[in-house]
């Protein structure tokens, strides 16, 4: 994963950063400024109990895009592709 973002770092990110916007820079706004946040993000979003947001899955899922981490050279692109399936 990329370095730790401080709060102060994290307090900078325009609101696009964020899986979810509306809660940002928050607790479970979910940063999606980089590869390894993305991921990041999609492991604490499936998560049974964590809370979800309006389009969360949908930004997280066009953000990998962005990354190239839906494409077949990507490892674990298959989980990628399965879990943003039918994602708009």
């Amino acid at each position: 994963m990329g370095k730790r973002l401080t709060p102060a770092q994290r307090e900078k990110l325009p609101k696009s950063d964020f899986a979810c916007p509306a809660r940002a820079p928050g607790a479970g706004s979910y940063p999606i400024n980089d590869p390894a946040r993305v991921a990041s993000a999609k492991s604490y979003y499936k998560r049974r109990y964590t809370a979800k947001c309006k389009d969360g899955k949908l930004r997280i899922c066009r953000r990998a895009k962005k990354f190239g981490m839906l494409k077949g050279d990507y490892p674990g692109s298959a989980d990628w592709r399965k879990w943003c399936k039918g994602v708009k």
